[in-house]
């Protein structure tokens, strides 16, 4: 017996369920304004609370800031209502207008303060910049934002901190870093070939008047430039010259042997001897602490800049003219509801670091978002800093470096979720299988909807994307997968305000006792899909309480009932991740205590198109017998025959994850073997794909063969192997 549903079953079933949904008089539901009142007396009681801890800590605020905040109801809730403690939110805002005057933070610029304050207060306050992929801002500590009365900011980008040593200073004992210093830059000029972009040479027409000229060019050509510790490490002979230098100097014990071009400028392969790497790592380290002691480098990354800071150089850089060039500005409006802005105010590159790439920007329109790709040698980070040590202004983690060095995918990432945010628009380095792509925000300049847009994909589309930058929506944090912070963009086009009456409700809700949530939680739903259907941070909190297995099923109905007017193949993502937040919630629960509820949960699961491959395994294994082997038996055979699995990439994907999470939960090899050998039969003469043009292996195949332990055939052996079929 197959516990899944056919066509008529599953349309009489969700009938009913909508039935069941309908309001049965005014007590089914609350009054239309009692969770209006819910919000408000949150927010109020969340001010009432949190001014008394201002008093108790001795912090005034001016009577004008708090009234401006209370004169309007958005800025009220969300100052004191979207974080179970507003205390930093609130601080934060007021520590930005005394920084940046109240025309910038009150009239100007508010939603981007409110970005700034609510980013702030799930970050880490010290001065330390991000030096990988995004969302790495530690947690907030005990203390809060500064609001002592100062002086209002003066924006000043920090110059090179680099302060060079005389390493020949005849007053001192040179030590060993001098002398390394000096065999460098004392080295006869070395003939290196360089890339560079130069104009094409002038042409003259008939009439002796010059032509317009071409773009630049890329060219090859010689040049003459002074020894860097780079060269040393790429070459035998010159390690000779200097081992032998170090030794005349007093330093024996200082040595290199790195070999001859294992590591050069070029080199994109690992090194795989481990006793070469080590050499080579220590020379790179000996290069690199000499030009960081001399002053060749700075001694350290700069510091990431204030939030104030921060603000203050996105406003200059938004001010600024371009009439009369063809840049495109401003990139993103920072008049954009404050939840859109989140990525954009949780930038914390140095402003140095961000000076040079605007500035390149602002006076050449460059806007480059990809660097140089190099391969291998990128997955060894001491390898690839060693390609090319040299004295240089910036240091590592910053996004000058990066250019420098090159790297492979995590390193085009950075460069493109910061040179996007250093232009202003909201964006952050995302996680994809074996691969790092960038998301970013951006705004339909007809429509003037927004949305959240995927770059550098690789491995998959949206739906295998996790984005690096916090999830500071829903008082944890965290990192979600993309189709959250699609949500967003989502949530403030259908209607910004009640996407933070939302946030305000889910705080709300976090503030009730767990026998309460578990009691109205089918209520609050209802209410969920009629304020903002796309503000998931109080869709997630509300089905995460469910209580058991068919409150979570009646949750999700209740979602899908409420959602039915908005249909479109662009939510279909966002669809599927609520009903699989609800499926995930029924398996955290204890499974249902008899074979009727069982039988009655698969059935609802079967309606609901669940593809929780765990859940489904242990409903089927609850019910003993054969039943496990029968239903992954035909989810295959429905699988092989479903038109999208030759019109449709991730239908294949996703079919061979489920195959693989079945598989997984047979804790028996003997056992999980003879389940694959019995399912590989349904494969027979099924086991190429055929997607457009092209041919592969089916992927669920794959993983049957796996657990089968079969070697994996290729797509000419299979090819071979039906035409064979079909000669006899």
């Amino acid at each position: 017996m197959s516990y899944r549903l056919g066509f008529t079953e599953r349309l009489r079933v969700s009938v009913v369920a909508f039935g069941m949904l309908l309001p049965i008089g005014d007590s089914a539901i609350a009054a239309p304004d009692a969770f209006d009142r819910i919000a408000a007396r949150h927010v109020a009681d969340a001010r009432k609370e949190t001014l008394a801890r201002c008093r108790e800590r001795g912090i005034e605020l001016p009577p004008d800031f708090l009234a401006w905040i209370d004169g309007d109801r958005m800025l009220k809730a969300s100052v004191y209502g979207c974080r179970k403690d507003p205390l930093p939110v609130l601080l934060a805002l007021r520590s930005l207008e005394i920084d940046l005057g109240t025309q910038a933070v009150r009239e100007e610029h508010t939603q981007l303060a409110l970005a700034f304050a609510m980013a702030g207060s799930y970050a880490s306050s010290d001065r330390k910049a991000s030096g990988w992929n995004d969302g790495d801002t530690g947690r907030p500590g005990d203390d809060l934002p500064d609001v002592s009365a100062r002086s209002p900011l003066v924006l000043e980008c920090p110059g090179d901190p680099r302060i060079p040593v005389d390493t020949k200073d005849a007053a001192r004992e040179l030590d060993a870093f001098d002398h390394v210093i000096n065999f460098l830059e004392d080295h006869p000029l070395i003939q290196v070939e360089v890339e560079v972009k130069e104009l094409p040479p002038l042409e003259y027409d008939d009439r002796g008047i010059a032509k317009p000229r071409g773009k630049p060019v890329k060219i090859r050509k010689m040049i003459e430039r002074g020894l860097v510790g780079a060269d040393v490490i790429a070459s035998a002979e010159l390690q000779g010259e200097f081992n032998a230098w170090m030794a005349d100097n007093g330093h024996p014990e200082i040595s290199l042997d790195c070999g001859d071009g294992v590591v050069h400028r070029k080199s994109t392969a690992a090194v795989r001897d481990k006793k070469v790497r080590a050499s080579i790592k220590a020379a790179h380290d000996l290069f690199h602490d000499a030009y960081r002691a001399k002053g060749r480098m700075p001694r350290e990354r700069d510091a990431a800049p204030t939030p104030s800071e921060s603000m203050a150089w996105f406003i200059r850089n938004h001010r600024h003219d371009f009439s009369g060039t063809d840049r495109v500005w401003p990139r993103f409006p920072l008049e954009a509801p404050w939840p859109i802005l989140m990525m954009l105010a949780a930038d914390d590159q140095p402003l140095r670091e961000r000076e040079e790439i605007w500035s390149k920007y602002r006076d050449e329109g460059e806007f480059r978002t990809y660097g140089e790709y190099i391969g291998g040698i990128a997955q060894q980070f001491d390898m690839q800093s060693a390609r090319r040590v040299s004295p240089f202004p910036f240091s590592y983690g910053s996004i000058q470096m990066m250019w420098k060095d090159g790297g492979v995918c995590g390193t085009m990432g950075n460069i493109g979720a910061r040179t996007h945010r250093i232009c202003g628009v909201p964006a952050s380095t995302a996680g994809q299988p074996g691969h790092c792509a960038i998301v970013f925000m951006e705004q339909d300049p007809v429509t003037g909807r927004f949305r959240c847009r995927g770059g550098q994909y690789a491995t998959g589309g949206d739906e295998v994307t996790t984005v690096h930058a916090g999830w500071n929506y829903d008082d944890v944090g965290g990192r979600r997968p993309m189709v959250f912070h699609q949500s967003i963009a989502w949530a403030v086009n259908h209607d910004s305000e009640a996407f933070i009456d939302a946030m305000v409700l889910r705080r709300a809700w976090d503030a009730l006792d767990e026998a309460s949530r578990s009691r109205q939680c089918v209520r609050w739903m209802r209410e969920a899909m009629k304020t903002n259907p796309f503000a998931l941070p109080l869709v997630d909190g509300i089905i995460a309480a469910a209580p058991d297995a068919m409150t979570a099923v009646e949750l999700l109905d209740v979602f899908e009932v409420g959602f039915e007017r908005y249909v479109a193949k662009e939510f279909e993502l966002y669809r599927r991740t609520v009903r699989d937040l609800a499926h995930a919630r029924i398996l955290a629960l204890p499974s249902p205590a008899t074979k009727a509820a069982n039988e009655r949960l698969l059935e609802e699961l079967d309606r609901q198109g669940c593809e929780n491959a765990r859940l489904l395994a242990r409903c089927w294994k609850d019910l003993g017998g054969d039943v496990f082997l029968e239903e992954c038996r035909v989810a295959s055979v429905e699988y092989l025959g479903a038109p999208e699995r030759t019109k449709i990439k991730r239908t294949s994907q996703r079919f061979a994850g489920m195959m693989r999470a079945w598989g997984r939960s047979v804790k028996s090899g003997r056992q999980r073997k003879a389940w694959a050998e019995a399912l590989l039969t349904s494969f027979a003469g099924h086991e190429l794909l055929v997607v457009g043009r092209k041919k592969s292996v089916d992927p669920a195949f794959v993983v049957l063969c796996g657990f089968a332990g079969r070697p994996v055939p290729t797509v000419a052996e299979l090819e071979a192997a039906t035409a064979s079929d079909s000669a006899t």
